[in-house]
């Protein structure tokens, strides 16, 4: 099974770390400067929380996507990870690089990316899939997974067998035939990126602190809002279920430190990918999270006040930098 990574950022190099280990043939899709980074420190390090810490070189490294197709073979699995205002314009170069059998497979956060490039690629399996943890790229090539949780993608027979590799390394892998569920629960989750950007500290820090939680309860409680409205059900990532949330963010510190141990065992260093492209002076996935909440709630009638102030000052520091 030939497998690229297609947009190779810090999420796409530790699922091609973990690929590499589970004895796939993987190939990175990437900017030279990260194609520059993995050479410079002889491969791609993955790192967890729990201790993990492993080195592994993909097969290649391509930077000229346009090469891509008379340099190598067609591939059979394509994980995209690049940034969901990424994906539109790249329906030409996947079916460039594609069989009829091909797999891709689109790990976007957020709503709305997958819609814009579905219908061009109808010439093979489409799916979608999450990173419901979090990945912090680090010095000297190393990419740091800071919070539980495991790959997760929609069901066929490729990904079956990815997760039986997977496994069979000690890494987790989740898979569903209906992914849609997961997408908009791991939405919940993902209203966070923002409000971690603005704070500009570490995750474990900002939800210590009772005013920044109370901020991620007002968002989440306008997504189930929305939700219910539109008789849409979440899949359910933490020990509680969603409509819990909110109350267990807005409790004081005391409680909350102690009803919620599970989500601060995190690395006290792990920051948003929202915080990153914001340090990197990229463009943001705001539209596509918390922008989704403010779109969706404008159709069911639903007010977004909170989703719709964290979408404005996000602009601000994109329009800062």
């Amino acid at each position: 099974m030939k497998i690229a990574i297609f947009g190779a950022g810090s999420t796409g190099c530790y699922l091609a770390g973990q690929l590499c280990l589970s004895g796939f043939d993987v190939s990175l899709i990437c900017r030279p400067a990260m194609k520059q980074t993995i050479l410079a420190n002889n491969g791609i390090t993955i790192s967890d929380y729990q201790g993990l810490l492993k080195t592994v070189m993909p097969q290649a490294m391509i930077t000229d996507i346009e090469q891509a197709p008379t340099a190598y073979a067609a591939f059979d699995v394509i994980f995209v990870t690049l940034k969901c205002h990424q994906i539109s314009s790249i329906a030409n170069t996947l079916i460039a690089i594609t069989h009829s059998n091909s797999s891709i497979i689109f790990m976007q956060n957020g709503l709305g990316s997958f819609e814009t490039i579905k219908d061009a690629l109808s010439h093979c399996h489409l799916l979608q899939g999450i990173t419901p943890f979090n990945v912090l790229q680090q010095a000297s090539g190393r990419f740091h997974k800071g919070t539980e949780g495991v790959f997760t993608f929609q069901q066929n027979n490729h990904t079956q067998t990815i997760q039986a590799a997977m496994q069979a390394q000690g890494f987790g892998c989740d898979f569903y035939q209906d992914i849609t569920p997961v997408i908009y629960g791991k939405l919940l989750l993902n209203l966070n990126n923002a409000l971690n950007a603005i704070a500009d500290l570490p995750i474990k820090q900002q939800l210590s602190q009772r005013a920044c939680r109370c901020q991620l309860a007002g968002a989440m409680k306008e997504w189930l809002a929305v939700c219910k409205a539109a008789d849409i059900k979440l899949h359910q990532f933490t020990k509680v279920k969603p409509q819990w949330l909110p109350v267990i963010l807005s409790l004081p510190d005391m409680l909350f430190n102690l009803l919620a141990k599970q989500m601060l065992d995190i690395d006290p260093q792990a920051r948003s990918s929202m915080w990153e492209d914001i340090q990197a002076k990229r463009k943001t996935e705001i539209e596509y999270i918390n922008g989704a909440v403010v779109r969706l709630g404008e159709q069911y009638g639903i007010k977004t006040p909170v989703n719709s102030a964290i979408v404005t000052s996000i602009h601000q520091l994109e329009q800062s930098i």
